[in-house]
């Protein structure tokens, strides 16, 4: 359907439909992020958006596949790694989805997953295959799709004690069984990279990360109905005695933990890219529609209701967008440089870049999500409507903006990963205050258990009159557990059951005041 010919298309005047175009919304986002670019980097983000300015009207919403060719020719799907000529950086891959976001918040989305997360499991195997190397070269020209495997059933952010089986083969291949849910682009993808472990009560020293194809006896895919993520074939993906020679192996038993961790932090920083674009992308269309928009007499943007909530998600976007550069350059210095050079990096300065990530991925994927609201707010009716070939693209956003907080790790998994940082940064200046803290609390807690026990040795004998046999019987079992727990020094029976007797405690207390009062 063209917008000619779209209800939409008579109800939005042309007047707002110019006015959000891309260009102009280029335009604003330009205004803020050239003057933190170098002129290199300047010019390299002003051809990414001439592409997507061209490519625009050929976006397909129900097939964004069909786009990943075209970007690939232009070296667009991503800028993380350097290949075959053309240099990559974290922040390359930043503008580059400042100008991809634009185009389609849900082509980035896909080409994010296909070129970042499996090109990433290929571009840091440091000896490719060559099956290896053309699928790393096919996904990154976009002739073919990608889907990485990690998520399963009941294993979300619990990655590592997943239960996908793989048995190593007496001929080097590898035989996977079980499912992975959640796989973008897995209803597409001609490439599978999957994590599995050959011992699933030993996950971390037995991990390993294989290579699959679509055609492999056993790969069954299953789209899943995810609306948020229009035109991404997000699936299910069923392995079902299903094996991969030795050569599509990226990293063996043990190596798959590493490289799982290893890549989360770059993962995270391509999904940093793909959020602080939604913010941007959000922003430019609150600011261009408020000023275009009249109600009671003036426009929107001069009611302080409106214009005051723009002002502070347009002043989070800017400080979240030299956090991100930070970010970015640091990484690209310290951690990406020596990897693509085939060194170690300082493990003080991977574990900084990991926490960084998770700060920035958890700042800019929350705000993003909540910028979109915001701006569909302002934007009314319009801002709930999705018409095809519109230039209004807000509601697209904020569908998008949902999945972004829950990819690579939803928000708790990242504030968990700050708390290491915080404790990280203070344990070196008061580890010993820290030990005395905890030293004092287990001499309080001891003291609470030895009053409780005491309590309970009086119940037994002063309200035993009063209890049923069943409760001393739970009371006495409890205290007698208990006390064989502190004799030999059992520290989990020592909890456990300093835990269940206050609670037996109260039981019988209550028991016994009902049974006076009778």
């Amino acid at each position: 359907m063209k917008l000619k010919d779209a209800v939409y298309g008579t109800m939005l005047e042309k007047n707002y439909e110019k006015a959000l175009s891309l260009k102009n919304r280029y335009s604003f986002i330009n205004a803020n992020v050239l003057p933190l670019l170098n002129k290199e980097d300047k010019e390299m983000f002003l051809g990414f958006q001439e592409v997507c300015l061209k490519l625009q009207k050929q976006v397909n919403l129900e097939d964004v596949y069909e786009m990943l060719p075209k970007m690939g020719e232009h070296y667009m799907l991503q800028r993380m790694n350097a290949y075959d000529g053309v240099p990559g950086s974290c922040k390359h891959q930043i503008l580059l989805s400042l100008a991809n976001n634009g185009m389609a918040p849900e082509v980035d989305f896909a080409a994010t997953a296909s070129a970042i997360l499996v090109g990433n499991s290929l571009y840091h195997n440091p000896k490719r295959t060559e099956v290896q190397e053309k699928a790393l070269k096919e996904i990154y020209r976009g002739t073919k799709v990608g889907g990485i495997g990690i998520t399963e059933t009941e294993h979300g952010s619990d990655a590592v004690n997943m239960k996908m089986k793989a048995t190593l083969q007496d001929d080097g291949s590898v035989t996977y069984n079980g499912v992975k849910v959640y796989t973008t682009n897995g209803a597409v993808a001609d490439y599978f990279s999957t994590y599995g472990v050959t011992d699933i009560s030993d996950p971390r020293r037995t991990m390993m990360l294989t290579m699959f194809e679509r055609g492999d006896a056993g790969l069954k895919t299953e789209r899943l109905h995810i609306p948020a993520g229009r035109g991404v074939g997000i699936a299910k993906v069923t392995y079902d005695n299903v094996t991969a020679p030795a050569e599509r192996i990226l990293a063996g038993p043990g190596t798959g933990y590493k490289r799982l961790f290893g890549g989360l932090t770059p993962e995270r920083l391509a999904i940093i890219s793909g959020s602080l674009a939604g913010l941007w992308h959000s922003v430019a269309h609150g600011a261009i529609f408020t000023q275009i928009r009249h109600q009671f007499g003036k426009s929107l943007f001069k009611y302080q209701g409106i214009s005051h909530v723009l002002d502070d998600l347009y002043s989070k976007t800017s400080a979240y967008t030299a956090f991100a550069l930070q970010i970015a350059d640091f990484y690209d210095k310290k951690v990406g440089h020596k990897i693509h050079l085939g060194e170690k990096p300082d493990p003080m300065d991977e574990g900084s870049a990991a926490i960084m990530a998770a700060q920035g991925k958890y700042l800019t994927a929350k705000l993003s999500h909540h910028a979109a609201y915001e701006i569909v707010q302002m934007c009314g009716g319009r801002g709930a409507i999705d018409e095809p070939g519109s230039n209004n693209a807000i509601n697209r956003g904020e569908n998008i903006s949902r999945l972004m907080e829950v990819v690579g790790g939803h928000r708790n998994i990242q504030l968990m990963i700050v708390e290491a940082g915080i404790k990280a940064g203070t344990m070196m200046a008061i580890s010993g205050n820290v030990q005395k803290a905890k030293r004092e609390e287990r001499k309080v807690q001891k003291k609470i258990v030895e009053i409780y026990m005491t309590r309970a040795d009086k119940m037994l004998v002063e309200d035993a009159a009063y209890l049923t046999e069943a409760t001393k019987s739970e009371l006495s079992r409890i205290l007698s557990k208990l006390r064989a727990a502190i004799e030999t020094k059992d520290k989990i029976e020592q909890a456990a059951y300093s835990k269940a007797l206050p609670k037996a405690l109260r039981n019988a207390g209550k028991e016994a005041y009902k049974a006076r009062k009778a």
